[in-house]
């Protein structure tokens, strides 16, 4: 395992857009927010890009991670917004860089590829957390205090809590677990089953979440994963927010029916309504650090920095 070390007030984070493009108003509201941190931001040379439904062509958004990574003056690096194209670029990223000059790394959703691919390449621990797109003046507090929680203090985050007013993580196996911290985006946890890049999910700490699928075809992304061995490999299983994950024809098949289904059949520790994913509130995780489920409750129990 290799940890970046942690942000401090005044380092400079480098911003790219790996996946989808990214809208200039927005960003530029999410800069300002990453500069009230204390941080200075220096965007990519393609991160306003736009091809079709990718913030440009594969290559250059691979020329603007490796440059990042490359660039000793750059402490950190945020992705813009997710999307769909992370998985174009993975065999484009140069891991023995990465590797050589690890860095904070942060996003979700599509970002997931990366994150996969990274950790399993070079052992460095990534972070499954807000893009700079979504952390506009109503970014909730939550959010950045986990934000900075997680990637400026060397500590263990400790117990993760939820927002108030938010209900609580809702135990769908008891039990209680410990292992590394692994997980994403459901679509590219499938997309990269097969690949060299596929999830190893044994003795982990397994998260899961999506948006905008309807629940059929959660059921056969969920069931793919368990084909694969996934679940069975994990010691325990938590699942995160499922944004419009609905289909109004069938409101009775629901993704919670579909949860329990999988949560009793694995037998393991499970819980749900973990606060990280396509929802208001979205935690940042260290992907690759010891977690541990006690009594219904879930803790960070190792820090991702150093």
């Amino acid at each position: 395992m290799i940890k970046p070390q942690r942000l401090c007030k005044g380092d400079v984070i480098g911003l790219v857009s790996p996946a989808g493009p990214v809208k200039e108003r927005y960003l530029h509201r999410g800069i300002r927010t990453l500069e009230d941190m204390g941080l200075r931001v220096k965007p990519g040379k393609h991160v306003m890009d736009k091809r079709y439904y990718m913030a440009g062509v594969d290559e250059d958004r691979a020329e603007d991670l490796n440059r990042m990574f490359a660039d000793p003056g750059i402490k950190g690096i945020f992705c813009a917004r997710g999307g769909y194209g992370s998985t174009r670029i993975l065999d484009m990223v140069d891991y023995g860089l990465i590797a050589r000059n690890p860095k904070v790394f942060i996003g979700y959703s599509d970002i997931t590829a990366l994150h996969l691919a990274i950790g399993e390449k070079t052992g460095l621990v990534t972070f499954h957390g807000p893009m700079v797109a979504e952390m506009t003046e109503v970014f909730p507090g939550y959010n950045r205090y986990y934000l900075e929680k997680v990637l400026f203090h060397p500590s263990p985050p400790g117990e993760i809590k939820e927002p108030p007013g938010e209900g609580s993580l809702e135990v769908l196996v008891p039990g209680d677990a410990e292992g590394l911290l692994k997980g994403g985006n459901l679509s590219l946890l499938c997309a990269t089953l097969g690949t060299e890049y596929e999830i190893d999910t044994r003795d982990s700490i397994f998260f899961i979440e999506e948006i905008g699928e309807p629940p059929h075809k959660i059921d056969r992304m969920l069931n793919h994963l368990r084909m694969a061995g996934k679940f069975r490999d994990a010691a325990a299983v938590v699942f995160g927010q499922w944004t419009d994950c609905r289909d109004e024809r069938h409101p009775e098949y629901s993704v919670s029916r579909i949860l329990e289904d999988v949560a009793s059949k694995e037998k393991k520790p499970c819980l749900a309504n973990l606060m990280t994913g396509h929802s208001r509130y979205n935690i940042t995780l260290p992907l690759g650090c010891r977690a541990v489920i006690e009594g219904g409750r879930i803790f960070i129990a190792e820090s991702g920095v150093v």
